[in-house]
Formats: C-alpha cells, sequence, structure tokens
C-alpha cells in the first residue's frame, strides 16, 4: 500500500509540471470550473466506493456471501478503486485543468505550498473516501463501532500511519521555501539556505516527526532494555526503541532516520504484544540488518539514475510545453523500475543476514535463536503471524516479496558465510499495514 501513496503523492505534485496555457476551460472558468469538476468527480468516485462497500456488506448480512468471502471481496475492491484514483488524479487536475489553473491564480501562483496543497486535495479525498468505506462495511458487520467520533478517529489514525508521513514533511519544506523567498535575499543565496534547512530537516528533524506522527510511546522498560541490547549486539547503536501505537491495527516494524542519535526503532503495539520473543528478536535483527547493510542510502543511489533519466528526456525534448511533464513521467516510471529490483535484493539479503546474526549473537542473549535453522523458523513463523488477518498480503507486490518466496530464500542460503559487503541491494518501504518486517 505504501507504493500507491508514493505514487498518489507523487503524480499529484508532479501534475504541476503541467503547462499552464492551451486549455480552454481553464480560461473560460478561470479556477472556478476546474475545481466545480473535481469536486463533482471525486464525489462521483467517493460515492461508489461507499455504494461499493454497502453492496457487499448487504450480501454479507443476508447471507449470500461467507464473511471471510466478502472480506476478500472488499479488499479486492477497494484496492481497484485505489489504483482507479491515480488516472482520476490526472484526469482533475491535467484534463480539467486545475494545475494549470491554480498556476495563474493570484496568491497560489506566489507558493509553492498553497499550490501543492491544491494539487494533493483529490488524491487526500479520495484516498480518505477509501478508507471511510472501509470502516462503513466495518460497522455495517459490526466489526468495530460505529459513529461520528469513532469514524473520523480511525480515518486520523489511517492517515497517520499512512500517508502524513510524505504528505507533511513535502509542505512544511514547500512551506518554509515560500518563507525565504519572501526575505531580501540573492537567489544564490536562497538556494543554499533551503538547502541547508532541508538537509538538517532530513537528518534530525524527519525522525522527529515521524515519531509524533505515527504516535509512539515508551517501551516497557524490561522490554525495552532487551531490544537495545539485540541492537547493540547486532553492532547497531544509538537508536532508540519506540512502541508505535497504531489501536492494534497493525503489524508493523521500521527505522526512522538515518543518523544515530537522531534514529528510532519503530515496533508497533500488536508486534510487542501477540508476538513471542525469538519472532521480535528476528524482527529487530531484519531491521538491524537493514542499518549494518547500508539499505537506505543505497536506495536512495539506486533511484538516481532514474531521475538523471529524467533531467535527459526534458533536455532532448527541447523547448516543448510538455518538456517537464515527460520527464516527471520518465522519472516515475524508472524509479518504479528500479526500486522493484532493489526493494526485492534488500528484503531477501535482511532476511538472511538476520538469520546470520542470530546465530553470532544467541549465546550472548536469551530469547535469541541459535542455529540458522531455529531463527530461520523463528522469522517465517512471524511472517505467517503477521498476515495471518490478511492471507492477500503473503502475496508478493510490486515492492514486497512474497512470503513463500522470502522463506524459500532463506533456506536456500543458509549455508553462505557471514557476509559484511554494503552494496546488497536497498530498503523497501512498509507495503502493507499488517506487514511488518520491511
Amino acid at each position: 500500500m505504501q507504493l500507491l501513496y508514493f505514487l498518489v503523492v507523487i503524480v499529484s505534485l508532479s501534475c504541476g509540471s503541467i503547462p499552464s496555457p492551451a486549455n480552454e476551460f481553464v480560461s473560460d472558468h478561470g479556477i472556478s470550473g476546474p475545481l466545480i469538476a473535481t469536486l463533482g468527480l471525486v464525489s462521483v468516485w467517493a460515492a461508489l466506493c461507499h455504494l461499493g462497500s454497502w453492496l457487499v456488506a448487504r450480501q454479507v448480512v443476508t447471507e449470500q456471501l461467507e464473511p471471510m468471502v466478502g472480506a476478500r471481496w472488499i479488499e479486492r475492491q477497494l484496492e481497484v478503486f485505489r489504483w482507479l484514483s491515480l488516472f482520476v488524479i490526472v484526469l482533475c487536475l491535467a484534463g480539467f485543468g486545475l494545475a494549470q489553473a491554480i498556476s495563474v491564480a493570484p496568491v497560489l501562483r506566489d507558493s509553492m505550498a498553497l499550490q501543492s496543497i491544491i494539487l494533493l486535495a483529490p488524491g487526500l479525498m479520495m484516498t480518505f473516501a477509501s478508507w471511510s468505506a472501509e470502516q462503513a462495511y466495518g460497522v455495517r458487520l459490526n466489526y468495530t463501532e460505529g459513529g461520528f467520533r469513532n469514524h473520523t478517529r480511525s480515518l486520523w489514525l489511517s492517515f497517520r500511519s499512512g500517508l502524513a508521513w510524505l504528505v507533511a514533511p513535502v509542505l512544511m519544506l514547500l512551506g518554509v521555501s515560500d518563507l525565504i523567498s519572501l526575505l531580501p535575499l540573492s537567489e544564490n543565496t536562497a538556494s543554499w539556505i533551503t538547502g541547508a534547512i532541508v538537509i538538517s530537516f532530513v537528518v534530525m528533524g524527519l525522525p522527529l516527526l515521524i515519531r509524533k506522527l505515527f504516535k509512539t510511546t515508551e517501551i516497557s522498560p524490561g522490554v525495552n532494555q532487551w531490544v537495545v541490547d539485540l541492537l547493540v549486539l547486532a553492532k547497531i547503536k544509538s537508536t532508540k526503541p519506540m512502541r508505535w501505537d497504531t489501536g492494534g491495527r497493525a503489524f508493523n516494524a521500521m527505522v526512522a532516520g538515518f543518523v544515530p542519535r537522531f534514529r528510532s526503532l519503530l515496533l508497533s503495539d500488536r508486534l510487542l504484544d501477540e508476538l513471542g520473543r525469538e519472532q521480535i528478536a528476528m524482527v529487530v535483527l531484519h531491521e538491524a540488518a537493514h542499518l549494518r547493510r547500508r539499505h537506505v542510502p543505497l536506495r536512495m543511489l539506486a533511484i538516481l539514475p532514474a531521475w538523471i533519466a529524467a533531467v535527459l528526456v526534458t533536455q532532448i525534448a527541447g523547448d516543448s510545453h510538455w518538456a517537464l511533464p515527460l520527464g516527471s513521467a520518465a522519472g516515475i516510471l524508472l524509479t518504479m523500475l528500479i526500486l522493484r529490483i532493489v526493494a526485492y535484493r534488500s528484503e531477501y539479503d535482511a532476511d538472511v543476514q538476520a538469520c546470520k546474526m542470530a546465530v553470532e549473537i544467541s549465546s550472548q542473549l536469551h530469547g535469541v535463536p541459535s542455529t540458522y535453522e531455529a531463527a530461520c523458523d523463528s522469522l517465517s513463523s512471524a511472517l505467517m503471524r503477521v498476515t495471518f488477518d490478511h492471507p492477500a498480503a503473503r502475496k508478493p507486490t510490486w515492492l514486497h516479496p512474497g512470503v513463500a518466496d522470502r522463506v524459500a530464500w532463506m533456506r536456500r542460503h543458509r549455508s553462505e558465510p557471514m557476509a559484511n559487503s554494503t552494496v546488497a541491494g536497498t530498503i523497501a518501504n512498509p507495503d502493507q499495514p499488517c506487514q511488518l518486517i520491511n
């Protein structure tokens, strides 16, 4: 799901590069025409999404569908709606000319942050509508509590654990850029200041922001010390373990931050409460393997060729109004292809390295599997447990190999010697809310 969220954000913002002239609808109606058309189409999309949810729920209630079959239907139906939202975003922003209209509208044309809010609005509204339809399905079948307050809280939690960490940093940095542009500074000086702020934010601000957005709390002292000891033995220092409060909705684990002392390991509430000690150890070692193998910076380096190619496409297109949109499209497509390759390699690599690290440190800390086979079994059982409620999450996705493939890879490489190379792939984003190891 994180791939979809990434595409919602990047496609929405990329539409801002569409050339402003030559849209008669914009010329005739200004911003009001595209805005009304966008709101109408998004409203119809949201209504269809909720109608589909209601129809499936009705068939389950009238016993025309088994509850498990209904759950699979609603999951697939909403997934289709969410992917179709990408085409609706392009239609609203490019087809109706909303992106063109805001680039020339008073006030909006002078603020990158305000323009980005409008560009992101259609995608965000449709994403919230899909979450709302999912919540409504649960209410109709008495899987969750109803009421406006609970409904709103559910949507907010979904946003905090899904899109917020992508949207909030972008808007914050663009807002800072707008403020700097108002200062009496030369263009060169403003660029240097903006660059310094962006680097400082990525290093220090982003990890803190993620911890706030993801609603983290302290882990109980005993478990916290055990996790700290495990990280130290795995040669990962100055990383603070935190309990990630998802309201019991998700099994997940992730590292927030690049630099020690500003870095946190987030472990979700369900993961800490429902997995056994050896399974938790393997999840932690999986994340430690990502850090030891430097998957995060390697991932960032891996996508550079995609955007170099995007620049080349833009330059080849020359003075065409569509040069920048074509370059953006090429960058997105190549990024998707590269991430597919490096994401799979990093997940396989982290699984194998986690099992090997477990063997190395098991004699120094209780609760860690002592053999490669035991470590593989513990990690495999953790993968099966976290996907129990969502069997579809066991299948491969664009950015995540399937559970069966990961288990087979671990067992196939159990005889290889421990390697500390730092060039073995890149990290993948969390792919599903229920899928913890990434």
